[in-house]
């Protein structure tokens, strides 16, 4: 058994029930999904791929705040990042932050929480 859900699904689903307060939580959601898995025999793990690629100027409509580590230049998460913080500047402020405090970097380094810039917002 296959589940495709498509990127703008959940903002078709929301216009169909009436707006996003009449749809379950995410936790409610995500509960469902992995019923729904564990009844096709697809176990307990969800597993998915996207084609979206999140870059300064996309407008974030469900999430606005992210834990993260601090990335490797030149990766595509630095690109999720700096969208997230409204783009390019706000990207290098946060980054400098961290390397006059010195913030260890990559997979084993320090952790941000970061909040979306209001732009950043839909």
């Amino acid at each position: 058994a296959t589940m495709r859900i498509g990127q703008w699904d959940a903002f078709r689903l929301a216009r169909v029930a009436g707006g996003w307060d009449q749809l379950p939580s995410a936790p409610q959601a995500l509960a469902s999904v992995a019923n729904w898995a564990q009844s096709n025999g697809l176990g307990p793990e969800v597993v998915g791929e996207t084609r979206l690629m999140i870059a300064p100027g996309y407008r974030f409509a469900l999430v606005d705040r992210l834990f993260t580590n601090t990335h490797q230049p030149r990766s595509t998460l630095l690109l999720l990042v700096a969208a997230l913080l409204g783009g390019r500047g706000r990207l290098l402020a946060v980054y400098q932050h961290a390397l006059d405090n010195g913030y260890r970097f990559l997979s084993y380094g320090d952790s941000t929480f970061l909040s979306a810039a209001p732009a950043a917002r839909l």
